[in-house]
């Protein structure tokens, strides 16, 4: 499932007053929007089987904890302005697609495809990223609903949520290239809730993720390290870092991800 230039991926301008969306050759009908933030657009979609004659995108896919029951899916809609934000966007997509666990959100299928800048549209190209839906929030959103409740997770749960998250990362640090995922917080978990399960918590956003393995050979590089740094992690986890400023010959690894928001 690879990118697509085509222009025919744009129809969703022109195709029931923009309701319907392609992402390669599958047909979506964009039921909602789900949120927004920056330049992106998260859309509740449906898959369309009876426009594609192979049964539609739901019957691809090989691994059946992906397929979704109603044949709903969440599209993302990036807007893309520089070929920075292109390189961006390509490498988040080229990330996402190295890993395969049930505590990682899965990329489905993704096109990038080019536009015309127009006085009322600034930007060149428009990437689609498709995943499962997780219509029950972020752990964020779960976590101040409870609060203003009054209520909290139970212990079991919490802990249950814990050892999710940990699977995950274990997944992404163990790769042949280890890699970190260097944004560890409650709005990037899924939490699914199940009836007389723990709920389930998917990590997502791997855009600030990176090899986890970092050699450190002088202060040079420790102080380039320090301006990447600076805009990809929170205070907590640039202090961490900051240790490193002193010492040569050392390799910063994926222990990263174990003080995010400390």
């Amino acid at each position: 499932m690879g990118c697509s230039f085509s222009g025919l991926n744009a129809l969703y301008d022109s195709v029931n007053g923009g309701g319907d969306v392609w992402i390669n050759e599958n047909r979506f009908r964009i039921v909602r929007q789900l949120g927004e933030g920056g330049n992106a657009y998260i859309f509740l979609v449906k898959d369309l089987p009876a426009d594609n004659p192979s049964g539609g995108f739901s019957a691809k896919l090989k691994q059946s904890s992906h397929i979704s029951e109603d044949g709903t899916y969440a599209m993302k809609k990036v807007l893309i302005r520089s070929n920075e934000q292109l390189e961006l966007v390509r490498e988040d997509i080229r990330v996402s697609s190295l890993f395969n666990h049930p505590n990682l959100l899965p990329l489905l299928d993704h096109a990038i495809i080019s536009v015309k800048p127009t006085p009322q549209r600034s930007w060149n190209h428009e990437a689609y990223l498709l995943f499962p839906v997780h219509l029950d929030g972020t752990l964020l959103d779960n976590t101040k609903t409870m609060q203003a409740r009054k209520e909290s997770f139970p212990t079991t749960d919490v802990l249950q949520i814990f050892r999710q998250l940990c699977a995950g990362l274990k997944h992404m640090h163990s790769l042949d290239t280890p890699y970190a995922h260097n944004d560890v917080k409650p709005g990037n978990v899924l939490i699914t809730h199940r009836k007389g399960k723990p709920p389930l918590a998917i990590l997502m956003d791997f855009g600030s993720a990176r090899p986890a393995r970092k050699h450190i050979g002088n202060r040079s590089e420790a102080l380039q390290l320090q301006v990447l740094c600076s805009t990809l992690f929170s205070l907590c986890k640039f202090c961490f870092i900051m240790k490193f400023m002193h010492f040569a010959n050392h390799i910063l690894e994926y222990f990263i991800d174990a003080f995010a928001h400390l």
